[in-house]
């Protein structure tokens, strides 16, 4: 016959295991539903993008930055990449460079460094454009842009966001670096079998050859408009910028 006093202990013991197992269980399901509802929470709007913070946009909007960031319906703060975003808000025109940061709960900053237009080119669809250095298209206008050189594209420029091409690009660095006091002088540059011409105001034309040393051409032209007598002189050959020559016939 077993001793009651084992038999009770037995049932004790199941007993016990019984409770461990529930209260295992039931810690489990509670832990489950804590990390069902967190990344709900996490996953809701809650924790949303709700406050986007817009810097150094001056020529695009904001809503043109939240928009092509994919920020407009205020997604998910953990589901955002900033490398995502930044690339997205550089395919933008105007924009050179975008730094973005997240912060918990609601948060996301955007600061956006944007380019400087530098030359006008028609455009192909019609009226003017601005470029930056790169050759890149920033916007199309009505009416030429005033206070910028002019760089003749033949094919016209592109769309905004895509950039002139070729030696276009490169005529853009070269009226980079013309000097302000120069832009009513020189009317336009252009790109042809000889390398770089410019046409002036006056109606000269002075050659500039290869795309290099753009900024001791321009001081040579500078220096040549100034100081020499250009009566009868038809072009100006600044393809040895330290000894330009004078010609009468183009």
């Amino acid at each position: 016959m077993t001793d009651p006093r084992i038999h009770e202990r037995r049932v004790q013991v199941a007993r016990e295991k019984g409770q461990f197992r529930r209260r295992v269980i039931l810690a489990s399901l509670l832990l489950a539903a804590l990390v069902t509802g967190g990344l709900l929470i996490v996953h809701s709007s809650l924790l949303g993008a709700r406050h986007v913070v817009v810097i150094g946009a001056s020529h695009t909007s904001r809503a043109a930055v939240v928009r092509v960031a994919g920020l407009e319906k205020a997604p998910p703060l953990v589901d955002l990449s900033p490398t995502a975003i930044a690339r997205r808000v550089e395919s933008l025109p105007w924009v050179s460079g975008a730094d973005v940061s997240i912060s918990f709960p609601t948060t996301v900053r955007i600061s956006v460094t944007e380019r400087t237009p530098v030359a006008a080119v028609h455009s192909a669809s019609g009226g003017w454009a601005l470029c930056d250095a790169t050759g890149r298209v920033l916007a199309h206008y009505a009416l030429r842009p005033p206070g910028f050189p002019y760089i003749v594209d033949p094919a016209g420029a592109p769309p905004p966001g895509r950039w002139l091409g070729g030696r276009l690009d490169a005529l853009a660095a070269m009226a980079a670096s013309m000097p302000e006091s120069r832009v009513t002088t020189i009317s336009s540059l252009a790109c042809g079998p000889g390398g770089v011409t410019a046409r002036l105001a006056d109606g000269r034309t002075a050659l500039f050859g290869s795309l290099a040393d753009p900024a001791q051409k321009f001081l040579s032209l500078a220096t040549v408009l100034a100081r020499a007598d250009l009566n009868g002189i038809k072009v100006i050959d600044l393809r040895v910028p330290a000894d330009p020559a004078l010609l009468t016939r183009a």
